[in-house]
Protein backbone atom coordinates (compact mmCIF):
# COMPACT_ATOMS: atom_id res chain seq x y z
CA UNK A 1 0.00 0.00 0.00
CA UNK A 2 1.05 3.31 -0.90
CA UNK A 3 1.44 6.51 1.40
CA UNK A 4 0.08 9.81 1.18
CA UNK A 5 2.49 12.24 1.19
CA UNK A 6 1.15 15.87 1.51
CA UNK A 7 2.82 18.76 -0.24
CA UNK A 8 3.16 21.97 -0.41
CA UNK A 9 2.87 23.72 -3.22
CA UNK A 10 1.57 27.09 -2.57
CA UNK A 11 -1.20 26.60 -5.22
CA UNK A 12 -4.81 26.73 -4.67
CA UNK A 13 -5.68 23.06 -4.06
CA UNK A 14 -8.80 23.75 -5.89
CA UNK A 15 -6.86 24.56 -8.97
CA UNK A 16 -4.61 21.51 -8.92
CA UNK A 17 -7.77 19.46 -8.44
CA UNK A 18 -9.35 20.74 -11.38
CA UNK A 19 -6.40 20.42 -13.26
CA UNK A 20 -6.03 16.38 -12.19
CA UNK A 21 -9.55 15.50 -13.17
CA UNK A 22 -8.42 17.07 -16.69
CA UNK A 23 -6.20 14.91 -16.83
CA UNK A 24 -8.19 11.85 -15.67
CA UNK A 25 -10.63 12.19 -18.00
CA UNK A 26 -8.17 12.92 -21.43
CA UNK A 27 -6.42 9.63 -20.32
CA UNK A 28 -9.96 7.89 -19.90
CA UNK A 29 -10.71 9.17 -23.01
CA UNK A 30 -7.40 8.56 -24.69
CA UNK A 31 -7.97 5.00 -23.19
CA UNK A 32 -11.35 4.27 -24.80
CA UNK A 33 -9.72 4.59 -28.45
CA UNK A 34 -7.07 2.35 -27.30
CA UNK A 35 -9.65 0.03 -25.99
CA UNK A 36 -11.48 0.17 -29.16
CA UNK A 37 -8.58 -0.39 -31.51
CA UNK A 38 -7.43 -3.38 -29.30
CA UNK A 39 -10.84 -5.17 -29.09
CA UNK A 40 -11.96 -4.68 -32.84
CA UNK A 41 -7.42 -6.04 -33.39
CA UNK A 42 -8.31 -9.11 -30.90
CA UNK A 43 -11.92 -9.48 -32.32
CA UNK A 44 -13.09 -8.72 -29.07
CA UNK A 45 -16.35 -7.34 -30.15
CA UNK A 46 -17.98 -7.25 -27.26
CA UNK A 47 -14.97 -4.70 -25.41
CA UNK A 48 -15.77 -2.66 -29.31
CA UNK A 49 -19.45 -2.37 -28.34
CA UNK A 50 -18.45 -1.01 -24.55
CA UNK A 51 -16.30 1.62 -25.99
CA UNK A 52 -19.78 2.97 -27.29
CA UNK A 53 -22.87 4.45 -25.52
CA UNK A 54 -25.85 2.33 -26.34
CA UNK A 55 -27.60 4.74 -28.09
CA UNK A 56 -24.37 6.13 -30.12
CA UNK A 57 -23.47 6.21 -33.83
CA UNK A 58 -20.79 5.08 -36.26
CA UNK A 59 -19.77 6.54 -39.53
CA UNK A 60 -17.16 3.77 -40.41
CA UNK A 61 -17.57 4.59 -44.18
CA UNK A 62 -19.12 1.29 -45.26
CA UNK A 63 -21.14 0.97 -42.13
CA UNK A 64 -23.24 3.22 -40.72
CA UNK A 65 -25.09 2.59 -37.19
CA UNK A 66 -25.18 1.68 -33.83
CA UNK A 67 -22.51 -0.01 -32.04
CA UNK A 68 -23.90 -3.06 -31.42
CA UNK A 69 -25.02 -3.37 -35.16
CA UNK A 70 -21.10 -2.17 -36.16
CA UNK A 71 -19.57 -4.89 -33.63
CA UNK A 72 -21.66 -7.41 -36.07
CA UNK A 73 -20.81 -5.99 -39.05
CA UNK A 74 -17.09 -6.26 -38.12
CA UNK A 75 -17.66 -10.21 -36.43
CA UNK A 76 -19.19 -11.15 -40.35
CA UNK A 77 -16.12 -9.21 -42.33
CA UNK A 78 -13.11 -10.89 -40.02
CA UNK A 79 -13.57 -13.91 -42.16
CA UNK A 80 -12.12 -12.24 -44.91
CA UNK A 81 -9.79 -10.35 -42.92
CA UNK A 82 -5.68 -11.39 -42.86
CA UNK A 83 -3.54 -9.69 -40.43
CA UNK A 84 -5.19 -6.45 -39.61
CA UNK A 85 -3.46 -3.46 -36.73
CA UNK A 86 -4.62 -0.13 -35.32
CA UNK A 87 -2.04 2.68 -34.39
CA UNK A 88 -3.09 5.62 -32.45
CA UNK A 89 -1.24 8.53 -33.00
CA UNK A 90 -1.89 12.22 -32.09
CA UNK A 91 -4.74 12.81 -29.79
CA UNK A 92 -6.33 15.90 -28.92
CA UNK A 93 -9.26 16.13 -26.49
CA UNK A 94 -11.40 18.90 -25.55
CA UNK A 95 -13.71 18.65 -22.70
CA UNK A 96 -16.77 20.74 -21.33
CA UNK A 97 -18.03 19.29 -18.80
CA UNK A 98 -19.54 16.15 -19.37
CA UNK A 99 -19.24 15.66 -23.21
CA UNK A 100 -15.75 15.97 -25.06
CA UNK A 101 -14.19 15.75 -28.31
CA UNK A 102 -11.42 13.95 -29.56
CA UNK A 103 -9.64 13.40 -32.38
CA UNK A 104 -7.18 10.70 -32.78
CA UNK A 105 -4.79 10.08 -36.28
CA UNK A 106 -4.78 6.31 -36.96
CA UNK A 107 -2.76 3.78 -39.17
CA UNK A 108 -4.17 0.85 -40.00
CA UNK A 109 -2.87 -2.35 -42.07
CA UNK A 110 -5.46 -4.45 -43.09
CA UNK A 111 -5.25 -7.02 -45.52
CA UNK A 112 -8.25 -8.00 -47.21
CA UNK A 113 -8.95 -11.92 -48.49
CA UNK A 114 -11.93 -12.73 -51.11
CA UNK A 115 -13.86 -9.60 -50.02
CA UNK A 116 -16.51 -8.59 -52.98
CA UNK A 117 -17.00 -5.02 -51.26
CA UNK A 118 -13.04 -3.99 -50.39
CA UNK A 119 -10.81 -5.89 -52.97
CA UNK A 120 -9.97 -3.95 -55.95
CA UNK A 121 -8.54 -6.45 -57.97
CA UNK A 122 -7.48 -10.17 -57.55
CA UNK A 123 -8.09 -11.93 -54.42
CA UNK A 124 -6.40 -10.48 -51.82
CA UNK A 125 -5.01 -6.82 -51.20
CA UNK A 126 -3.18 -5.54 -48.26
CA UNK A 127 -3.96 -2.04 -47.59
CA UNK A 128 -2.55 0.56 -45.49
CA UNK A 129 -4.45 3.71 -44.42
CA UNK A 130 -3.95 6.83 -42.75
CA UNK A 131 -6.54 8.91 -41.18
CA UNK A 132 -8.67 10.48 -37.65
CA UNK A 133 -11.06 9.01 -35.55
CA UNK A 134 -13.45 12.39 -34.48
CA UNK A 135 -14.94 11.29 -31.39
CA UNK A 136 -17.92 12.55 -29.75
CA UNK A 137 -17.65 11.08 -26.18
CA UNK A 138 -20.27 11.69 -23.24
CA UNK A 139 -19.50 10.93 -19.42
CA UNK A 140 -22.17 8.95 -17.77
CA UNK A 141 -21.65 6.88 -14.58
CA UNK A 142 -18.36 8.59 -14.24
CA UNK A 143 -17.55 6.37 -17.82
CA UNK A 144 -16.34 8.24 -20.60
CA UNK A 145 -17.84 6.23 -23.65
CA UNK A 146 -18.34 7.32 -27.30
CA UNK A 147 -21.52 8.82 -28.57
CA UNK A 148 -20.54 9.47 -32.20
CA UNK A 149 -17.37 8.84 -34.63
CA UNK A 150 -16.60 9.24 -38.09
CA UNK A 151 -13.76 7.43 -39.36
CA UNK A 152 -12.33 9.64 -41.68
CA UNK A 153 -9.48 8.38 -44.30
CA UNK A 154 -7.47 10.95 -45.30
CA UNK A 155 -5.07 8.99 -47.53
CA UNK A 156 -4.47 4.91 -48.43
CA UNK A 157 -2.38 2.77 -50.00
CA UNK A 158 -2.96 -0.26 -51.71
CA UNK A 159 0.23 -2.78 -51.00
CA UNK A 160 -0.88 -5.27 -53.57
CA UNK A 161 -0.77 -9.13 -52.76
CA UNK A 162 -0.07 -9.76 -48.91
CA UNK A 163 3.26 -11.67 -48.54
CA UNK A 164 4.03 -13.60 -45.37
CA UNK A 165 8.21 -13.20 -44.11
CA UNK A 166 9.00 -16.53 -44.28
CA UNK A 167 12.40 -16.42 -42.51
CA UNK A 168 13.47 -19.31 -39.72
CA UNK A 169 13.33 -16.00 -37.30
CA UNK A 170 9.57 -15.52 -38.28
CA UNK A 171 8.14 -18.71 -37.02
CA UNK A 172 10.06 -18.15 -33.60
CA UNK A 173 7.42 -15.45 -32.49
CA UNK A 174 4.61 -15.61 -30.75
CA UNK A 175 1.52 -15.44 -32.96
CA UNK A 176 -1.59 -13.02 -32.41
CA UNK A 177 -4.89 -14.26 -32.06
CA UNK A 178 -8.44 -13.54 -32.52
CA UNK A 179 -9.54 -15.04 -29.29
CA UNK A 180 -9.28 -15.59 -25.40
CA UNK A 181 -5.90 -17.39 -26.09
CA UNK A 182 -3.92 -14.36 -27.07
CA UNK A 183 -1.27 -12.84 -25.12
CA UNK A 184 -2.68 -9.91 -24.55
CA UNK A 185 -6.00 -11.17 -23.45
CA UNK A 186 -4.85 -14.05 -21.17
CA UNK A 187 -2.68 -11.13 -19.59
CA UNK A 188 -5.44 -8.87 -19.10
CA UNK A 189 -7.72 -11.78 -17.94
CA UNK A 190 -5.23 -13.38 -15.22
CA UNK A 191 -4.39 -9.24 -13.70
CA UNK A 192 -8.17 -8.51 -13.62
CA UNK A 193 -9.09 -11.81 -11.58
CA UNK A 194 -5.80 -10.88 -9.23
CA UNK A 195 -8.20 -8.27 -7.96
CA UNK A 196 -11.08 -10.06 -6.71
Amino acid sequence: MREVMEVKTGVDGNAVDSRLELLLDEREIKNCVLRYCHGTDRLDWRTVTECYLPQASDDHGAFRGGPSEFASWLAAKSKYRGAKQHYVANQLVEISGDNAVCESYYCCYIEFIDDPEFVASGQSEAVIMGGRYVDRLARVDDTWKISSRISVVDWTRSLGEPAYWSSPAAAQFTHGRGDDLDPARVAFAELRGQGQ
